[in-house]
This record gives structure tokens, sequence and C-alpha cells, in this order.
């Protein structure tokens, strides 16, 4: 099975196709026109076809429910707890920057609010209490053949959290799983709202792991990057986001630059990170690249530090 690439933006900057208001309640409407943006933009992912709608990543998904989508119980604890039988998964974590995708069998556990993923080759914290909507998604699209995923969002429908499963005899199991699971509200619609202060801080935790200990005057984000990935190695990276911070810990063979973006394609390792956040960057106490954006730590890169 191809893997599933998403990217935080669609390469040609199309136009915006905005869904008019109403159409948010209308999942019909809704889905004609994501329908619609497939058929004219190649590998268009869905969470760029949500932002050209103008509508929350949740809604495509909710539009999908009875063609492909389940809506289940917004428990990530629950839902997770058998990710370890489920051999090589794709963890598709997002902020402002774009994706970061580790790919490997991964382990989870709960407790005290948030839900740890462990593998060899990455670590994840997530806080629990922030997942307010979440789905069973089977898809096929051209791009990617068959996609099976259990996906994430918090009350405003942005996503937390995407587990991609490859394994098709094995998610075929799982499904009994997810069906003691599956939420009575299966409407095509979603309510948002502005998501809750949590219990769990992703950028106060990688703070507080590694400090800032010097700011970088006048940083220039793609050549601060170019400079420490172009000769690959043993790096870990971490990516941090409002509910959510996970580290991929590996051996780069180097990184893809353009004017917009970094790309990462190791085997157990898919990233698409845009430079336009970064505002601003700092060395840390260990010495690793922090860049932050509006809200705080996005990006933390440390060399020398793979498996």
């Amino acid at each position: 099975m191809s893997l599933p690439e998403p990217k935080p933006e669609a390469p040609s900057r199309p136009p915006r196709s905005r869904v008019a208001a109403g159409d948010l309640r209308d999942p019909d409407a809704l889905l004609a026109a994501w329908t619609h943006l497939l058929e004219t933009h190649k590998h268009l992912h869905a969470p760029d076809a949500a932002r050209m709608l103008e509508v929350p990543d949740s809604a495509l998904v909710a539009c999908r429910i009875g063609s492909g989508a389940v809506r289940l119980t917004p428990d990530i604890a629950a839902a997770l707890a058998p990710v370890s039988a489920w051999g090589r998964v794709l963890c598709a974590f997002s902020n402002p920057c774009g994706v970061h995708m580790p790919l490997g069998a991964v382990s989870a556990e709960a407790g005290d609010g948030t839900v740890r993923l462990q593998g060899t080759h990455m670590w994840a914290e997530i806080d629990a209490g922030a997942v307010a909507d979440a789905y069973l998604f089977v898809d096929r699209d051209d791009s990617h053949g068959n996609t099976r995923s259990i996906q994430f969002y918090n009350a405003a429908g942005a996503p937390i959290l995407k587990v991609f499963v490859f394994h098709k005899t094995r998610f075929g199991a799982a499904e009994a799983h997810f069906a003691a699971l599956t939420a009575d509200d299966q409407s095509r619609t979603v309510d948002v709202a502005r998501p809750a202060a949590g219990g769990f801080d992703a950028r106060a935790a990688s703070l507080a792991e590694d400090p800032v200990a010097a700011p970088l005057e006048e940083a220039h984000m793609a050549s601060l990057i170019a400079s420490l990935l172009e000769t690959g190695g043993g790096f870990q990276i971490e990516l941090v986001g409002d509910h959510a911070r996970v580290a991929w810990r590996g051996t780069l063979s180097g990184a893809r630059m353009d004017e917009r973006m970094f790309h990462l394609h190791e085997t157990d390792l898919r990233s698409h990170l845009r430079y336009a956040p970064m505002l601003s960057a700092a060395r840390t106490q260990t010495g690793a690249l922090a860049i932050d954006g509006e809200t705080g730590r996005l990006l933390r890169i440390a060399k020398g530090h793979g498996r």
C-alpha cells in the first residue's frame, strides 16, 4: 500500500473556493464541493481542501459518515489502547508549520490526562482532554490507494492526531474494537467551539525539558535549517502543537528544500514543514535549534540524537 503523504499546503496555491456558511450544515453540499476540488486539483489533501473551503478539517470527515467514516466516542486512550497490535502505523501530528509523521510500530499508555505513544523511532504526548471528536475513516484516492485511519480533533475541528494503519488484516481485527467505540451521534455535521484549556501544555513541557539558552538574532530560517540538516546523520526532531508534542529520532539522509518548505523522507519519517510561520530561533540549553511562531515553540531540532 502506498503511504499517505498529507502536506500542509497544496503545491500550486490554488484559488480559494469558499463553502457558503449554510453549507457547513449541509453535508451533501460540502461533500460535492470537496469532490469537485479533488477532481480539479492533483494531490490535494484534506487539510488543504478544508482551508480552501473555509471549513474545519473535521467537517470534511463528518460529511463522509455513511461513505467511509464512522464517528467514535472521543476517548483517545480507549481508541489507541491496542495500537501495538496494528503493526507499522503512521502518526501524523500538525502545527502551523505543517505535518510531522513518524512511521513504525508504537505502543500507547494513558495516565495523568495524557496519552503517550512510544516506539523505537518516536515518542509523543497528547492531551487526552483536548479530543472532542474522533473518527474511523476508510478512504480511497488515486494518489494513495486505500487508507485506513483513526482521526482525533479538538473542539474547533482542528486535527490533533491521525493514525494511519497499513496492515489490512490487522486493521480488520481492530474493527471489532472500534465497533464498541462507535458514537451514538452519526450525524454528518459538526458543532465547533473554542477549545478549552487542557490539563497538558505541550509547549510548556517542551520548554521545561530543554529551555532556551540564547536567542539567534536576525535568523534566516531556511538557511539555519539547511545548514543543520544538509549533511544528514543522527537527529531528534520535535514538533510541538497546541495539544500534543512528538519527537522522531533516527538518521536523516538529508532534506529536500524549496522556497517555501523543507521535506524529510525516510523509511520511518515523512515531514512537510513551512518556513512562513517560523518567526524566531534560539539555541537551547542542550544545544538544539528551537524555532518559535506566534504561539511559542513549534520545532526543536537536535543533532546527534538518532538511534
